[in-house]
């Protein structure tokens, strides 16, 4: 292959990754709605594939596997509907009730602070550059809490699709698993043959990074969101399950998680004592500290091979785009995109 032919190659894969990606952030909500319950389809399917794999070596037949695993969370949801859920609800709906009064404890807490400053010995120019800058995270702190409460109504308002997009994903799920070999002979035999193993293996690299994330990163929240719930429970802390749900949920984006989890429960501990405000975040910290040192080396490792500089750029880069979603789902895409690109440039290097 000639330097020039190189170079127009190199140029017309960055414009039209480019264009891909403005096209998808430009209709970005539309695109989300229709592949909302294939995402979750992918998602079930890796959850469930080893126990299928399991199964399937019981010689059990993959369908069979299926619905007999999806009959078997069936009861696990109606298990934790009855018993673990009712307290989760009460402690939701006592949350809501009181977070006025919590907004309203704050609010004082903060007027006393200002009272303090105005007070003090300081010259009028730190005190006016201390008040700008409050004044400037309060804000930004109001539009971020505004924003984030106006996608919880949305997200319960569209509870009813949700619920309709995962039973529409479970069934996507079934065919992914009991028709695997079908989808990919299908996709290779409009491959030219020359191409096939290059794709071949690259799409195990891709598989082995969804599913160490998936799988990895959910087991890793629950694990988590479990061992945070009893110590704030142990601490007294109030609304533990909604707290330890937080926590785990968000312990799935890398580095920032565990400090976007424990802000809540640390704040809501903070109003009852200074005390346990600091019980609270020690709690957060051993929990992370077993999470770095013993779950996720033995649940994920290796995880996705990308450099923790890499991550952050990647979580910062999905949050500032796609908010939430996009700080959780940044890595797994960033891991592909490298992937893809690597054997890109090997296969334009090697002229084929």
């Amino acid at each position: 292959m000639t330097q020039k032919r190189k170079i127009f190659v190199y140029v017309s894969l960055t414009v039209l990754a480019a264009a891909i990606l403005l096209f998808i952030y430009i209709y970005r909500k539309k695109i989300g709605k229709i592949i909302s319950p294939f995402l979750m389809a992918v998602i079930i399917a890796y959850l469930i594939n080893p126990a299928v794999a399991r199964l399937e070596k019981r010689k059990i037949k993959k369908r069979t596997a299926v619905i007999f695993i999806y009959l078997a969370f069936t009861m696990i949801l109606a298990v934790t509907i009855v018993f673990i859920a009712p307290e989760f609800v009460n402690n939701a709906k006592e949350l809501a009730n009181t977070l006025p009064e919590i907004v309203s404890d704050y609010q004082k807490i903060f007027s006393r602070f200002i009272s303090s400053i105005q007070s003090s010995a300081w010259s009028a120019d730190i005190k006016n550059a201390i008040f700008t800058g409050i004044e400037n995270e309060a804000a930004a702190i109001q539009t971020y809490v505004r924003e984030f409460l106006q996608k919880a109504v949305e997200v319960l308002i569209g509870t009813a699709s949700i619920f309709v997009d995962l039973l529409l994903a479970m069934v996507i799920a079934y065919y992914f698993i009991k028709d695997a070999n079908f989808f990919r002979d299908t996709f290779l035999s409009l491959i030219p043959g020359k191409w096939r193993n290059g794709l071949i293996a690259t799409g195990r690299e891709i598989n082995e990074v969804i599913s160490n994330f998936i799988q990895g990163q959910l087991l890793t929240a629950l694990i988590i969101g479990v061992l945070e719930t009893l110590g704030l429970l142990v601490l007294n802390v109030k609304y533990s399950f909604v707290l330890g749900l937080i926590g785990g949920i968000a312990n799935i984006i890398p580095y920032f998680g565990p400090f976007i989890g424990a802000i809540p429960a640390v704040g809501l501990a903070l109003l009852d004592s200074p005390m346990k405000a600091v019980w609270t975040a020690l709690l957060f910290i051993v929990v992370q500290q077993i999470d770095n040192n013993f779950i996720s080396p033995k649940i994920i490792e290796g995880r996705v091979g990308l450099h923790p500089v890499t991550t952050i750029i990647a979580v910062l880069a999905g949050g500032q785009f796609f908010g939430i979603l996009g700080m959780i789902f940044a890595v797994p895409f960033t891991a592909i995109l490298k992937i893809v690109l690597k054997r890109l440039v090997n296969s334009i290097a090697a002229g084929t």
